[in-house]
């Protein structure tokens, strides 16, 4: 039971006698473990003293020694002053310890002695016993707060984690438990250390547990009354409800609570999430007994308004540690109503005007223990609990639950995730999709292919979102819901808004047109004069995001390749609601001994030898592979067409020739490495020789500079 209410139960029934000075003394200042020896002594003279007797049990009870308080409850009950309730007491008692067979025994024979609601429910729950234990494997229930030797229990949200009442073990000793007294802590929601709070508004006796609303600035909490402390050396004191406000940062006490009395305990504030509703458990005079939830409702000039019994709860026990969820359904804990035995947690729900039947939350929420003060916002998919459950009995720890999934063959359809363009409806390829959880777990990721669809097999039902990225753009997100996953195929699709223009091209040999892979691509914006590369992969594709309104240039090198030509491309002049892609082709072509190659953009002046910028950039193309190939020895020979005379067409192809060969010895190759040779009009490609009539785009064929490879030992041999 729980140390904090030990002075509640004390209350009822228990009467003290002053026959055995010293056990009595102890007894009375709750100094349970010191009493058990004295009372022990005592009776192995006085057998017969049902006093004592009936106090050792509760002294083994109230410090959790289950089976010393059984045993000595059996030995009470064979005096001849033993009351009913004292076989109650023993049935609670062997419930806990499991023992069902002896506890539905002395049930019945309480049930002779004192007919009425006790023994009703004491035989209901026996009787539903299976009942309440038929969702035992439903939930996980983990105990959070085993590495302390302390209580710590009943947490509520805070701070993004939690505030516990426990044992303070470096402040002052309490009187009747010998240990530290209860304290507001704050901690992580794995209760892996706790730290002081509101130490501003703590008193010297016990604090907690509390109740926060309005972002954690409003708390409520039980503490002791202290005008009710009348006795020196006897614990006469009574439970209230205190209130404080978060300002700056610190807690500052507030009167927002008058119903407090030095006559009768008030106490376990719970506020409902929006403030207008607060539950506590009093033992006020007019009650069903015990202790019993009363409810206050906040009033326009933002006072309570006076305090009602929730009779349709309450027992002739205890009703006690009441919370509210984020729905307004309250939770609470009884030790009469039909349960496990102990404490047994219960949900109540309120529809405006009153509260409905109490349910029991069943095992493994609840147990043959205490369990009290649960806290969820989930509707009881997960939360915590506090217990004594665990294998330190003497302490209460927190626990976390959480429903176990249960495993049901689910259909697993055809996911279909299509990816558009959102101003063209065109589908993209190489998007990277991701699908996630409700806990944003990753639990699917592709690539979208060629026709920008991604087809996911073996997708568990459940709840999803999904969402894609490219070139640093992400998608619009589309939702999965379990309730799909009845169809056989499910298609979503996502957009992508990115008002770039895509640039899509592909590198091939120039001589077999397949892909080539592992060139470096680069893009120029010659407008904004930035630049930006990427690597062609097996398929030798690539993609760049073009800015609207611009100028591009793009080239593509690899090793031992003879760099592809520079390209141009423009944005200019293109209406993105239209068109998506600038589409180009790089070709590459790798050198093998005698393969004649053309550089095509290598123009002259007429009658000119100069080389201009564009053919020097033509030029550093075979640069780049012969220093890829230093034992390359190469022809560069120049062409005219036909138009002239034979000796200055000659003349001025060598001229071309040689410039264009010093422009490559200037870089640093080697003159034994390279011959320049001029053929005039000797070498047409076609028919346009003197005397024919041809187009000037036939001429310009003619006109030409290309190099052949003499002898090339390092280069790779000729693909088939």
């Amino acid at each position: 039971m729980k140390k904090l209410i030990l002075i509640i139960f004390c209350l009822y029934g228990i009467t003290l006698f002053a026959q055995k000075p010293q056990a009595d003394k102890k007894f009375k200042l709750y100094e349970y473990s010191d009493a058990i020896p004295l009372y022990k002594q005592y009776l192995e003279k006085s057998p017969e003293d049902y006093d004592a007797c009936r106090n050792l049990a509760l002294s083994y009870r109230y410090t959790n020694n289950i089976t010393g308080s059984i045993e000595t409850y059996r030995s009470l009950l064979k005096l001849k002053q033993a009351v009913p309730d004292d076989m109650y007491d023993l049935v609670q008692l062997l419930r806990i310890s499991g023992n069902i067979t002896d506890a539905k025994a002395y049930a019945l024979q309480y049930q002779q002695k004192n007919s009425g609601e006790k023994a009703r429910n004491l035989i209901r729950s026996i009787d539903m016993y299976d009942e309440l234990m038929s969702g035992k494997d439903n939930y996980n229930v983990i105990n959070k707060t085993g590495q302390y030797e302390q209580s710590v229990f009943s947490p509520v949200y805070c701070q993004g984690g939690l505030m516990v009442t426990a044992e303070n073990l470096s402040g002052a000793k309490n009187d009747w438990t010998g240990r530290g007294n209860f304290k507001l802590f704050v901690t992580d929601f794995n209760c892996s250390k706790l730290t002081p709070v509101a130490t501003e508004i703590m008193s010297k006796y016990n604090d907690g547990p509390a109740s926060l609303i309005n972002n954690g600035t409003v708390m409520y909490y039980t503490t002791i009354n202290r005008k009710s402390i009348q006795e020196q050396d006897v614990n006469t004191s009574k439970l209230q409800i205190s209130a404080a406000l978060l300002r700056e940062g610190k807690w500052q006490a507030a009167e927002l609570f008058k119903f407090n009395n030095i006559s009768y305990n008030v106490a376990h504030p719970a506020l409902s999430n929006d403030g207008k509703m607060l539950v506590f458990s009093s033992d006020k005079p007019g009650g069903k007994g015990g202790m019993d939830l009363y409810y206050c409702s906040k009033l326009q000039d933002s006072t309570w308004s006076e305090p009602v019994n929730i009779s349709e709860l309450n027992t002739s026990g205890n009703e006690i540690f009441p919370s509210f969820d984020a729905a307004g359904n309250l939770y609470f804990s009884s030790n009469v109503l039909p349960g496990l035995g102990g404490l047994d947690l219960f949900i109540s729900k309120y529809n405006g005007n009153a509260f409905s039947d109490p349910v029991n939350l069943k095992a493994p929420i609840n147990s043959s223990y205490d369990d009290f003060s649960l806290l969820t916002n989930n509707n009881l998919e997960s939360g915590f609990i506090s217990t004594n459950r665990f294998g330190t009995p003497e302490t209460d720890d927190i626990a976390f639950f959480s429903k176990k999934e249960i495993q049901k063959p689910s259909l697993k359809p055809m996911v279909k995730i299509t990816v558009l363009d959102k101003y063209t409806s065109t589908p993209l390829p190489y998007v990277s999709v991701s699908i996630k959880d409700d806990k944003n777990n990753i639990v699917f990721q592709g690539m979208t292919d060629p026709n920008g669809v991604l087809m996911v097999e073996e997708l568990p039902a459940d709840n999803y979102r999904v969402q894609g990225i490219l070139n640093e753009v992400t998608t619009t997100i589309a939702t999965i819901v379990k309730e799909e996953f009845s169809k056989e195929l499910i298609e979503k699709t996502i957009l992508h808004n990115d008002p770039r223009f895509t640039l899509s091209g592909i590198v091939t040999n120039a001589l077999t047109d397949k892909p080539v892979a592992g060139v470096k691509v680069t893009c120029e914006n010659t407008v904004l004069n930035k630049a930006s590369s990427k690597i062609t992969a097996a398929d030798g594709k690539f993609f760049f995001q073009l800015e609207q309104a611009s100028d591009f240039r793009v080239n593509g090198e690899l090793q031992g390749w003879l760099s592809s030509e520079e390209i141009t491309a423009t944005t200019k002049g293109l209406d993105r609601s239209k068109d998506l892609y600038v589409k180009i082709k790089l070709n590459m072509q790798q050198p093998e001994p005698g393969r004649v190659i053309r550089l095509k953009k290598i123009f002259y002046d007429y009658d000119k030898c100069d080389i201009k910028p564009m053919a020097a950039k033509e030029l550093d193309r075979l640069v780049k592979l012969m220093n890829d190939f230093p034992d390359m020895k190469i022809e560069l020979s120049s062409h005219t067409d036909c138009r002239g005379s034979d000796s200055y067409n000659q003349k001025l192809s060598q001229c071309r020739a040689d410039a264009a060969v010093n422009y490559i010895l200037g870089k640093g190759i080697s003159k034994s490495r390279i011959t320049a040779v001029g053929y005039g009009e000797t070498r047409l490609v076609n028919g346009c020789s003197n005397g024919v009539n041809c187009t000037e785009a036939q001429h310009q064929e003619n006109r030409r500079t290309e190099f052949q490879i003499i002898s090339c030992s390092s280069c790779p041999p000729e693909e088939k």
